[in-house]
């Protein structure tokens, strides 16, 4: 079996040992984690500064809640992105790698109410904004200041293990190209999903976050 291949077999286990695991989690525990990971996000430096953020809206079970982060953003004022899963064709997007079809957008959302409006779509059933052209965050060239990224594990050193669709890395791809710079990534998870930095093999596509949020505890890369 090759390295490539070693790699990818390990996610593709890792992935599935911790969805086990968060998928067992009572919801009360969820929702304290998610308190106290708004309360330590409000701490980061980058994202007092940011006007605009990038957000997500939660898997509906076995994932951190994300509301509290929602409310901690549009109390203080900033612009919110949630993101929309669409076909490359939408937009008339290139494809970054082989067997691409869709990928991630960022769209604006005014309030929260609005976000705890919008209707669950997809496989997930996830809510997602609707697709308007000039609330997508890529093709009006609106600066994102900081994206908050969901993840299947994370390690205090910035590594990330998605889902596996790629939609995230391949989104900060295409915003670096448009714009020449990444905004501030911070990953928030649960402890469970927190793993030795040995247990992430990173791959050449893969992004690696500035800040890793845990319950009540923040990693961050380049700090000292």
């Amino acid at each position: 079996m090759s390295c490539i291949s070693t790699t990818k077999a390990a996610k593709i286990a890792t992935r599935k040992s911790i969805t086990a695991k968060l998928n067992r989690i009572d919801p009360s525990v969820l929702h304290l984690c998610a308190r106290a990971t708004a309360a330590q996000v409000a701490r980061i430096p980058e994202w007092n500064a940011a006007h605009s953020v990038a957000l997500y809206m939660n898997l509906p079970n076995g994932e951190l809640p994300t509301l509290p982060l929602l409310e901690l953003a549009f109390s203080q004022g900033k612009t919110v992105y949630l993101p929309r899963i669409e076909p490359l064709s939408t937009n008339n997007d290139p494809p970054r790698y082989n067997g691409q079809k869709t990928c991630l957008h960022f769209l604006r959302v005014d309030s929260l109410q609005d976000a705890l409006n919008l209707p669950p779509r997809g496989k997930y059933s996830i809510r997602e904004p609707p697709l308007i052209a000039n609330r997508d965050a890529l093709p009006t060239k609106s600066p994102l200041d900081l994206i908050v990224l969901p993840g299947v594990a994370f390690t205090s050193e910035g590594g990330r293990l998605g889902h596996g669709a790629g939609y995230y890395d391949d989104f900060i791809k295409r915003y670096r190209s448009l714009h020449n710079l990444t905004p501030t990534l911070v990953g928030v998870g649960l402890p469970e999903q927190l793993l030795p930095v040995h247990n992430i093999q990173l791959e050449d596509h893969d992004e690696q976050l500035d800040y890793v949020v845990i319950a009540d505890t923040t990693f961050c890369r380049f700090c000292k």
